[in-house]
C-alpha cells in the first residue's frame, strides 16, 4: 500500500470524493482538498470531524479554500499554493463532476463555458497542465480521473437518451462556448466523460513520449445514488424530482444496479493506494454490476471514439485554445 504521499483531490467535499478522503486519511497520507466555498468547507469539516479528532486532521488534512472549478482564475491558486509551500505531489485525483440532466438551458462558467464541459473536463485539463511539474516523476505517481461508462453509446447507461459523440469536433467549440448549438444537458454530460478519457489517453501518450513514469487512470464508478441531497445528483434532481425519486428507488431496490456512495469512495481510495497500478501508462477501470447489488472493479475497454488517437490530439489542442482565449496559458507537456 502507498504511504506518506501527497495527494491532491478535487470533488472531495461530498459524494464519492468525501468517502475516498475518509479512507485515505486513515492511511496517514497527506491530503490536499480543493473546496469551492466557505459553506462547502464548513459542511465538509462537520462531516469529517465525526471520524477524526482535530489534532489528527491538522496533521494530515489540508484545505485549499475558495477554489471554484467553474472559474479558471481560481485554478491558478492551486499552483501558487504548492509552490509557496514547496510541496511536490505524488497523486492527483480529478474527481469533481456535475451534471444537470433535465435542464433545457445551458448553465455557464465564469468564462461563459457550458458548465459540465467547464468543470468536468476543462478545469481538470488546465489544472494538470499548470501543476504537472509539481507531480513527482516516480513509478508510484499517478493521475486518476473519475469518468463514466456512459461515454460509450454501447453501454447500458450510454445508450439511453442522447448519446455521447463529438463528431470529430465539428462545431464542438460552438457547442461549449458562445452559441451552445443544439444544447442537450444529458449529451453534454456524456460528452464531458468522453472528454475525460480522451484527455487521459493523450496525457498518457505525452508522458510515454517523454519517458515520464506517471500513470494515468480513468475509472467508472457505476450508477452511484446518494442517500442525501449532496453529491452527484444534487442539480439534476431539481429538474425532475419525482422522476429521480422513482428512478433511484427502482435502481436501488428492484434492479439492484446502483452502487453506494460509501463503496464507490472506498474503491477510489483503493485505486489511489494500489501499488499494482505503478507505472502502467494508461488504464481504464469500470465498477461493473456482477449480480444483484454486487459490483466488481475490472479493467475495461473504452468506446471506439475514446480510442481515437487523432480525436484525443485534436481535443487537447482545442482545450489549449479555449484556455488561452481567456488568457490562461497552458504548459507544453
Amino acid at each position: 500500500m502507498i504511504k506518506n504521499k501527497n495527494i491532491l483531490i478535487t470533488g472531495g467535499n461530498s459524494g464519492i470524493g468525501l468517502f475516498a478522503i475518509i479512507n485515505l486519511l486513515k492511511t496517514k497520507n497527506n491530503l490536499y482538498v480543493l473546496i469551492k466555498s466557505e459553506l462547502r468547507k464548513n459542511q465538509f469539516l462537520k462531516t469529517i470531524d465525526k471520524y477524526f479528532d482535530k489534532d489528527y486532521l491538522s496533521k494530515y488534512l489540508n484545505i485549499i479554500e475558495n477554489c471554484d472549478l467553474s472559474n479558471l482564475e481560481n485554478i491558478k491558486k492551486v499552483k501558487d499554493y504548492f509552490i509557496c509551500k514547496k510541496i511536490y505531489l505524488d497523486i492527483v485525483v480529478l474527481n469533481a463532476g456535475l451534471q444537470y440532466t433535465g435542464s433545457f438551458y445551458p448553465k455557464v462558467s465564469k468564462q461563459g463555458i457550458e458548465l459540465t464541459f467547464a468543470v468536468n473536463h476543462l478545469a481538470h485539463f488546465y489544472l494538470v497542465n499548470i501543476i504537472k511539474d509539481l507531480v513527482r516523476n516516480k513509478e508510484e505517481s499517478r493521475i486518476i480521473i473519475t469518468s463514466s461508462d456512459v461515454h460509450d453509446p454501447k453501454s447500458s447507461g450510454g445508450n439511453i437518451g442522447k448519446k455521447a459523440g463529438l463528431d470529430n469536433l465539428v462545431d464542438f467549440r460552438k457547442k461549449v462556448t458562445g452559441q451552445f448549438l443544439n444544447f442537450n444537458a444529458d449529451e453534454s454530460y456524456k460528452n464531458s466523460k468522453l472528454c475525460n478519457i480522451l484527455f487521459a489517453k493523450e496525457l498518457a501518450n505525452k508522458f510515454k513520449k517523454s519517458s515520464c513514469k506517471i500513470s494515468v487512470i480513468t475509472w467508472a464508478p457505476g450508477l452511484v445514488i446518494p442517500n442525501d441531497d449532496s453529491g452527484f445528483f444534487r442539480y439534476s434532481k431539481i429538474f425532475n424530482f419525482f422522476g429521480y425519486l422513482i428512478f433511484s428507488k427502482v435502481a436501488k431496490n428492484i434492479l439492484g444496479i446502483s452502487e453506494s456512495t460509501e463503496n464507490a469512495g472506498k474503491i477510489l481510495s483503493e485505486i489511489v493506494l494500489d501499488s499494482n497500478l505503478n507505472n502502467i501508462g494508461f488504464l481504464h477501470l469500470s465498477n461493473k454490476v456482477i449480480s444483484f447489488k454486487k459490483h466488481k472493479l475490472v479493467e475495461s475497454n473504452v468506446s471506439d471514439e475514446a480510442n481515437s488517437k487523432e480525436l484525443a490530439s485534436k481535443l487537447w489542442i482545442l482545450s489549449e485554445e479555449i484556455c488561452e482565449s481567456f488568457g490562461f496559458a497552458t504548459a507544453n507537456i
